[in-house]
């Protein structure tokens, strides 16, 4: 009963949203009445197949691939029209007895509708055909010798689905390659909710060569989908899959969590299993989410490398800002507390809008050093 009461309050909210938006569309610009139409169906259209979504058949997956971009990018526009409208409204007040709202609202309408044109177009180029290679280096203190110059390539939400191009994978990961990395850690949110897609999630992962060694870590998709299965399409696979388990590398011991997503109790994170077997290794915990970062800086565990925020998938980063950051406290890069360091990887693919602005794709190069006297 619970989750009908939320769809059906999430329905009603998004409905008034709906309604706003295609009024004042109607209103100010009736010439484009038809474009209007279009596109309410098809941003709406999705809504009629939410109770079936996670359904895994054939048409189910073309459905979601099909229409879940529409219907997210234009609730998202409705969203935003209707906040911009809001603005308009409060700003024509003092005018009101002059002018007709229509015609105050009609020009700055008009330039929002071409901005949000631009921006549309541009994030989809930032999505789908960019790829930033940064080069971080993090200074450990008690790091072990055996592990100075370590390079740890981080590849995270990479969202793998219908319509993920193999040749995109390829590229990915054949820029990693050309890293020289000494580990390849796929930082969850591996594919789109869908176990069936890690076949091409592996084909893509067949870049890297032979020779380099890759970990990984389930993510939130991970968990709303099948885990069980996806853990054993990997289980055997040259990604070696850390669920709440560790390995040995270099000195060090990568543990790496399970997601909090995780409704089987198995599943949820426990950092007392993943850092168990660990002996006198320096752990460095591998996590999905940010939400690791807590109790890992509680723990004193000097380092946690994760994904999940995508930056929002908008934002600007000379200035350290995304859209992620007004909703949680660790969206991009590097952060301190204590002797503990977290870096936020901000993703190397997109969620169902492919769709970047700013905040372009990305493969992190953390490089292991002893802090330089």
């Amino acid at each position: 009963m619970r989750p009908l009461i939320i769809f059906a309050i999430v329905v009603v909210l998004f409905a008034a949203f709906n309604w706003l938006t295609a009024r004042q569309l109607f209103r100010l610009h009736p010439r484009r009445k038809r474009i209007v139409v279009v596109l309410l169906v098809l941003g709406n259209l999705m809504w009629l197949f939410l109770p079936w979504l996670r359904v895994r058949t054939d048409a189910m997956r073309w459905i979601r691939a099909t229409l879940g971009p529409p219907w997210f990018a234009w609730l998202c526009f409705a969203i935003v029209y209707s906040i911009v409208i809001a603005a308009i409204f409060v700003a024509w007040l003092p005018f009101a007895r002059r002018v007709d709202f229509v015609r105050f609202a009609r020009w700055p309408s008009r330039v929002f509708l071409w901005a949000t044109l631009i921006a549309l177009v541009a994030g989809v180029y930032g999505a789908l055909v960019p790829l930033r290679v940064a080069h971080v280096p993090i200074a450990i203190e008690a790091l072990p010798p055996s592990a100075e110059g370590m390079r740890i390539a981080v590849i995270g939400d990479l969202h793998v689905g219908l319509f993920s191009r193999p040749s995109r994978l390829k590229t990915i990961f054949e820029t990693a390659r050309a890293q020289n990395p000494d580990l390849v850690f796929l930082a969850g949110d591996l594919v789109d909710d869908d176990p069936v897609f890690a076949p091409k999630l592996l084909a893509g992962v067949d870049a890297l060569g032979p020779d380099v060694p890759v970990a990984g870590v389930l993510g939130n998709h991970e968990m709303y989908g099948d885990p069980a299965e996806m853990i054993a399409r990997l289980r055997g696979s040259r990604v070696h899959l850390l669920v709440n388990d560790g390995m040995a590398m270099r000195g060090l011991w990568l543990a790496g969590l399970s997601d909090y997503a995780a409704q089987i109790p198995s599943l949820r994170p426990d950092f007392d299993k993943a850092l168990a077997g660990r002996g006198g290794a320096l752990p460095i915990v591998l996590s999905h989410q940010p939400k690791a970062f807590a109790e890992a800086a509680q723990r004193a565990v000097p380092l946690t490398l994760c994904a999940h925020s995508h930056g929002g998938q908008c934002g600007i980063r000379a200035l350290h800002w995304t859209l992620a950051g007004l909703f949680i406290p660790y969206d991009m890069g590097l952060y301190r507390r204590g002797a503990s360091q977290l870096y936020v990887h901000t993703g190397a693919g997109y969620w169902l809008l492919p769709w970047r602005l700013g905040i372009t794709p990305e493969i992190v190069l953390i490089e292991l050093h002893r802090p330089r006297r």
